[in-house]
């Protein structure tokens, strides 16, 4: 019903004036620069976005013209304590639960978030993440961030803030970011299930991240299918 009233709103807003004229006053600053006919750079748009909390959802319209949820985001923090502490390899922790019967959960995107901390020295890391969900017979994997990747970032990190601050210029950033448009590999779906994480790193080997790790953030964007409105 608010989003009735929203638009009732807006709509008798708009009647007020030339709906030409209010459309423009109301997106006037979400508007963007995106072409370019030369070599001239162009400035991201950096209006509008979420001031709080960057964990969205799509909303959408069915094919009656109601509003809907598509596609949506959950996202984890994992300090460098609780990575280490985290009990490896075989041990799956749920981080989206089972999404109820006859409805799955199906991995769109993902996007880790790694924190370096840049005045340690550079050490690299033992530990896979593998996030998966229980296939016809095995696990499968949504997404995952291996070890390379991780001490990519970190390496590379390290060696932009030393050049930087080595040529007398500021600090560079400390985050770095690894992303995935599609999930690792082919996965076949069961219904009710959840979508779990471990750590893999080998058989009875404790999880090292050393101290130049200070955090990974974990983003998903993900769709929650249902069998009877598929």
């Amino acid at each position: 019903m608010s989003n009735l009233v929203l638009s009732n709103s807006v709509d008798s807003l708009m009647q007020a004036n030339s709906r030409a004229d209010m459309r423009t006053k109301i997106f006037a600053d979400m508007q963007g620069r995106p072409k370019s006919i030369d070599f001239s750079s162009i400035s991201p748009s950096t209006s509008f976005l979420p001031e709080t909390d960057d964990t969205i959802v799509n909303v959408c319209v069915d094919p009656l013209g109601r509003v809907v949820r598509g596609s949506q985001e959950a996202t984890w923090t994992f300090d460098r304590a609780q990575l280490n502490a985290w009990a490896s390899s075989t041990v799956r922790t749920n981080l989206l639960e089972s999404p109820g019967a006859d409805k799955c959960v199906v991995i769109e995107e993902t996007n880790w978030l790694v924190e370096v901390d840049l005045t340690k020295a550079y050490q690299s890391t033992n530990v896979n993440l593998k996030c998966e969900m229980l296939g016809v017979n095995q696990y499968s994997v949504g997404t995952q961030i291996v070890k390379d990747n991780l001490n990519n970032i970190a390496g590379i990190l390290k060696t932009a803030n030393d050049d930087a601050v080595a040529a007398g210029q500021p600090s560079t950033s400390s985050f770095g970011l690894y992303h995935r448009d599609v999930p690792d590999l082919a996965r076949i779906y069961r219904f009710d299930v959840p979508l779990t994480i471990r750590a893999v790193n080998g058989a009875g080997v404790a999880n090292n991240f050393p101290d130049n790790f200070v955090s990974v953030k974990l983003k998903i964007k993900y769709r929650v299918f249902d069998k009877d409105t598929f």
